[in-house]
């Protein structure tokens, strides 16, 4: 059965295969944030199951977790993706100024030129980059553009995000010829 994930939940980690023979796991982060992984919190699986952290060596990337105390309970978890709330994760992870968490750029419209070219619909990351994946706006569909095209997430084609009464806006440079180019 598979289980739906909340929308305000947050990717953090993969768990690998298990290691030795008293629960150890390997972790793979997801995120940029190794403080996102805390000793005594609490994580979802996709499955719905919560795991509480019982270890966590972020230098040999072990974790270990209440209660899986075997290496047959370990492998039962292989593969699974561990879960945070976005507002769990806006605690434990600080920020600099201009810097996002990708939850907080998904929704927003990007702009150029006064004009809509989309909503950001995923995020992806290529390499060191991080692109924008965005769905172009019907308007431009109707244009015989794209239904989506990518965008850097850097400086050269992004001006600003903005919030604007609760809305997210990005404010692109030379992105339409990107969509155009598609």
């Amino acid at each position: 059965m598979r289980y739906n994930i909340p929308k305000n939940w947050v990717s953090v980690a993969k768990i690998g295969r298990s290691v030795g023979l008293k629960g150890e796991l390997l972790l793979h982060l997801m995120s940029d944030f190794p403080e996102s992984i805390q000793k005594n919190e609490v994580y979802y699986t996709q499955k719905g199951e919560e795991l509480q952290v019982e270890t966590y060596n972020i230098k040999r990337a072990l974790v270990k977790f209440v209660g899986v105390d075997t290496q047959n309970d370990a492998k039962k978890l292989t593969n699974c993706i561990l879960y945070s709330t976005q507002n769990k994760t806006k605690e434990t992870c600080k920020l600099e100024e201009g810097e996002f968490f990708w939850f907080e750029l998904i929704g927003a419209r990007v702009i150029e030129e006064s004009k809509v070219l989309g909503v950001v619909e995923d995020i992806e990351r290529m390499g060191s980059s991080d692109f924008l994946k965005v769905g172009t706006s019907k308007e431009l569909q109707a244009l015989k553009m794209p239904k989506f095209f990518m965008i850097p997430f850097l400086e050269r084609f992004i001006i600003e995000v903005l919030e604007k009464e609760g809305l997210k806006e990005i404010h692109t440079r030379f992105c339409k010829d990107i969509l155009e180019n598609s």
